[in-house]
């Protein structure tokens, strides 16, 4: 075999690698949650079970529930991380070191953790709400089991993956550029607003993208915090460990994936739309 040929050859199955193990850890997976739930006890092909899901109002408003969650907390991510990332990429400083270990910190706890934080913390008996009791005689704020304690743990995990996304286009972008707008003139302001932000924009997006699509998936948070406020993967855990209904879980799990896929590609659709329309401008 020629020096020629072996170098195609392994190109050829290093370029394999990826296409297989997407088959076997997404598509398969994927093809056989989809045939089980569109097969009745009976062997027939049937749309029964998503019948099921898209006209229950439980499992409608769990997905509108995990929607606006998702939703919230990345734009609440973006508002903390935004000016964090910017700030850590600055001048080095070692309030800057520990702002950036603080915020990724969440990246290594499990989702249970985070959620046990919140309770901590804002339970009946967490420390804020106590605290708050000892100096007005009212306890308050303890928040830990409704949708803003839910939010507020979903934030809590969304900012670890903002930032380091926010981070590295930062850390691109050009000292000179910004020392031309100053030099033009431009406020802090308007340097913001005009030249690092929209230096950001193709960051951003990806940083909503990755936030949007966790927040969908999220379940440990969920579980911990969740007292009757549903979430889409909660239902579907209790779905095949509770009730033994893996059909039902495999449509919800269907209906999750299309969604979260469309909406991701809108997200990028609209990205794309942007760019075209602003170089057709320039």
């Amino acid at each position: 075999m020629t020096r020629k040929a072996a170098t195609r050859m392994r190109v050829a199955v290093l370029s394999s690698i990826f296409p297989i193990m997407l088959c076997a850890l997404l598509f398969w997976p994927l093809l056989s949650l989809g045939l089980q739930s569109l097969t009745d006890p009976q062997g027939e092909i049937t749309f029964a079970m998503y019948r099921d899901v898209l006209f229950s109002k439980q499992y409608r408003q769990s997905f509108t529930n995990t929607f606006f969650l998702s939703l919230l907390s990345t734009i609440v991510a973006l508002i903390v991380c935004i000016p964090a990332g910017i700030y850590i990429e600055g001048e080095h400083g070692r309030d800057r070191k520990l702002l950036a270990v603080a915020l990724t910190i969440p990246l290594s706890l499990p989702g249970i953790v985070i959620g046990f934080f919140v309770i901590i913390t804002f339970g009946f008996t967490g420390v804020v709400p106590k605290l708050i009791e000892l100096i007005t005689g009212k306890r308050a704020l303890a928040f830990a089991y409704t949708f803003y304690g839910m939010l507020l743990g979903y934030v809590y995990f969304q900012i670890p993956r903002v930032v380091l996304t926010i981070r590295g286009a930062v850390a691109n972008i050009s000292q000179d550029v910004l020392d031309s707008a100053k030099t033009l003139g431009a406020s802090t302001f308007q340097t913001y607003m005009h030249v690092i932000l929209p230096t950001l924009k193709p960051s951003i997006i990806s940083a909503v993208c990755l936030s949007m699509a966790t927040g969908f998936g999220a379940f440990g948070t969920a579980a911990t915090l969740s007292r009757g406020y549903r979430v889409v993967p909660l239902e579907i855990a209790t779905a095949f460990t509770e009730n033994f209904q893996p059909k039902l879980a495999g449509a919800m799990s269907i209906i999750l994936v299309l969604l979260t896929t469309l909406m991701l590609y809108g997200i990028n659709q609209l990205a794309y739309y942007g760019r075209s329309r602003q170089s057709v401008e320039d």
